[in-house]
C-alpha cells in the first residue's frame, strides 16, 4: 500500500532465522561441557593425587572408571531427547554438570573421587555434549557438517581457555576452589542460554532447516530412518563405533600422559603444559576443515582423513616424541582428534536417519567411553611401547572397516 504517493514499498524485514542461535547455543554448550572432558581434567590429576595422597596411577584408573560408567546413561538420555527434545532436557543436563564439578571440590577419598568422575564424565559427555548434538542435527541437514563444526569449535575453545585458567584459579586458591568455580560459571552461562536458544524439532516452531533455505541438488535426501536396532546390524555402524574407540581411546591416553612423556624427553611441566594448548588450536582448523569436507565428502570419507592423521600422531610419538620440542605430535593430535569429533557428531543423523539418532548417539558414547577408559589403563598396566602397537591397531581396523562397509540401505544418498 502507497498511501496514494508514488513512493515504493519498504521491504519487510527479514527476522533472524533460529538456527542461527540453535548453531550459538551448541557452541556455547559443547564450550561448557571442558571441565568434564580429558582436557579440562587433565590439569588436576596430579593435584588430587597430593591431595588425597594416591599415586599419579590410581587417579587414572578412577578417572577410566568414572568415564566408564558415567557416559552408561547416555543411550536413556539419548531416548530422552528423541522423545522430548532438547529444550525440555537441557535444563537438568546444566544442573548435572554444575553439581558434578562441586562433588570434585569435595572428594575426600578413593570412593568419592571415582564417584565424583562418575558423575563429571557422565553429565558432561553423555548428558550436556549428547543433547546439544542432538539439537544440531534436528536443524542442520546440507549445512550439518558446518553446524557441527561450529559447535566443535566451543571444545576447542574450552581446551585452549580451561587448563590454563584452570591452573591459575590452582595455583591461586587450590585446585578445590577451582572446581567450584567451573561448576559456578557453568550454571550462570550456560542455563539462560539453556533456557533461551535451545529449540527442538525445527517444525515445533514453524521453521526449516538449514536457515530456511531451499535445499539444492547437493542435498543429501533421505531414505529412510533406521532403528537401533537395524542399526546395529548395519557394517557401517560399526566403523563409526570403532572412530569412537580411536578418538577417546587414543585422545585421552596421549592427552593424560602427555606430562609424563614430555618430562621423560627433558620437557619442563610449564612448557608440555603450554605445548597442551597446541592440541585445541589445531583442533580449531581442523573442526572447520572437518565440517566442510563433511558437506563435501561425507562422514566416511572424512572419518578416514582423520583415522590417517591420528596413524601419524601415533607413529610421531613412537619414533621422536620430542620432534620440534613435543609440537609435532601434539599437532598431528589435535588435528585428527577434531576431524573425528565433527564426524562423530553428523555421522548417526547422516547414515540412520532421525528416527532413533539421540538413542544411537547415546550408545556411541557408551562405546566411546569403553575406549576413553581403555586408553589409560593399558598405559598403566602394559608398557607404552605395547600401548602405541594397539592403537595402531585400532586404527588400521577402523579404516578397513571405512573402506569396505557398505552403505546402509536406509542412508543418505550423495
Amino acid at each position: 500500500m502507497n498511501n496514494g504517493t508514488d513512493e515504493p514499498a519498504m521491504p519487510a524485514r527479514r527476522k533472524l532465522h533460529p538456527g542461527w542461535l540453535v548453531m550459538l547455543a551448541g557452541l556455547v554448550a559443547t564450550f561448557m561441557t571442558t571441565p568434564g572432558q580429558t582436557v579440562g581434567v587433565a590439569p588436576f590429576i596430579d593435584h588430587i593425587a597430593s591431595d588425597l595422597a594416591l599415586t599419579r596411577n590410581e587417579v587414572l584408573t578412577y578417572y577410566s572408571l568414572g568415564t566408564l560408567f558415567g557416559v552408561l546413561p547416555a543411550p536413556f538420555i539419548g531416548r530422552l531427547a528423541d522423545r522430548f527434545g532438547p529444550r525440555r532436557v537441557i535444563t537438568f543436563a546444566v544442573v548435572a554438570v554444575s553439581a558434578a564439578c562441586l562433588a570434585m571440590a569435595l572428594v575426600q577419598g578413593p570412593v568419592t573421587l571415582a564417584a565424583a568422575f562418575t558423575f563429571l564424565r557422565g553429565s558432561a559427555t553423555g548428558g550436556l555434549g549428547l543433547v546439544s548434538g542432538q539439537m544440531i542435527n534436528l536443524w542442520f541437514v546440507r549445512y550439518r557438517g558446518r553446524a557441527n563444526a561450529v559447535s566443535m569449535l566451543g571444545l576447542a575453545l574450552g581446551g585452549l581457555i580451561i587448563p590454563g585458567l584452570s591452573e591459575q584459579i590452582t595455583a591461586a586458591f587450590g585446585w578445590r576452589v577451582s572446581y567450584m568455580v567451573l561448576g559456578a560459571g557453568v550454571l550462570a552461562i550456560m542455563l539462560p542460554i539453556g533456557l533461551l536458544f535451545f529449540r527442538n524439532h525445527p517444525s515445533a516452531y514453524k521453521s526449516t532447516p538449514d536457515f530456511g533455505r531451499t535445499p539444492d541438488d547437493k542435498a543429501p535426501v533421505i531414505s529412510g530412518s533406521l532403528t537401533v536396532s537395524e542399526a546395529l546390524r548395519a557394517p557401517m555402524m560399526w566403523y563409526f563405533l570403532d572412530v569412537a574407540v580411536v578418538l577417546n581411546a587414543v585422545g585421552t591416553a596421549l592427552v593424560l600422559d602427555h606430562l609424563r612423556l614430555l618430562d621423560a624427553e627433558g620437557i619442563d611441566r610449564s612448557a608440555a603444559i603450554s605445548l597442551l594448548g597446541i592440541v585445541p588450536m589445531m583442533q580449531v582448523i581442523a573442526v572447520i576443515g572437518g565440517g566442510l569436507l563433511i558437506d563435501r565428502l561425507g562422514t566416511r570419507a572424512t572419518g578416514l582423513i582423520g583415522l590417517a592423521i591420528n596413524g601419524l600422531a601415533i607413529v610421531c610419538v613412537v619414533a621422536r616424541p620430542d620432534l620440534l620440542g613435543g609440537a609435532a605430535y601434539v599437532a598431528l593430535l589435535g588435528l585428527s582428534l577434531g576431524t573425528l569429533q565433527v564426524v562423530q557428531g553428523a555421522a548417526m543423523a547422516e547414515h540412520f536417519g532421525m528416527r532413533a539418532m539421540g538413542a544411537l548417539r547415546g550408545i556411541v558414547f557408551v562405546v566411546g567411553a569403553f575406549g576413553a577408559a581403555a586408553g589409560p589403563l593399558i598405559f598403566a598396566v602394559w608398557s607404552p611401547e605395547t600401548g602405541y602397537a594397539a592403537f595402531l591397531t585400532l586404527v588400521g581396523v577402523a579404516a578397513l572397516l571405512g573402506i569396505f562397509s557398505p552403505a546402509p540401505h536406509a542412508a543418505r544418498n550423495r
